[in-house]
């Protein structure tokens, strides 16, 4: 899996390896081809960070966004919504499956 981390708000190395390391996990559910991360800072004044992070599967590619002032919870948050992304993309997978096997 080839990873594409974008860090333009200069955050330490140990929040990207955590990201790397969360979506290795992901590897269990799906097959992932690539993974980009985007770190930006919305403002110069106020310390709002915002990520995105678009994921290679078979199908759609999978693209979630989460922003937040705090590194932990806005990781946290990510980590949630693409857990609930990726059983949403799995489920149509299944019942895709079902439906072709009926045919």
């Amino acid at each position: 899996m080839k990873f594409t981390i974008r860090n333009q708000a200069n955050i330490a190395n140990k929040y990207i390896r955590f990201s790397k390391w969360k979506i290795r996990k992901f590897t269990k559910f799906s097959k992932l081809l690539y993974a980009e991360i985007y770190i930006n800072k919305e403002s110069a004044s106020s310390e709002l960070y915002k990520v995105t992070v678009k994921l290679g599967v078979p199908g759609p590619d999978i693209i979630v966004t989460a922003q937040d002032t705090n590194l932990n919870s806005l990781w946290s948050d990510l980590v949630s919504k693409l857990k609930r992304a990726m059983r949403k993309n799995n489920d149509k997978k299944l019942k895709l499956a079902r439906v072709n096997s009926n045919l």
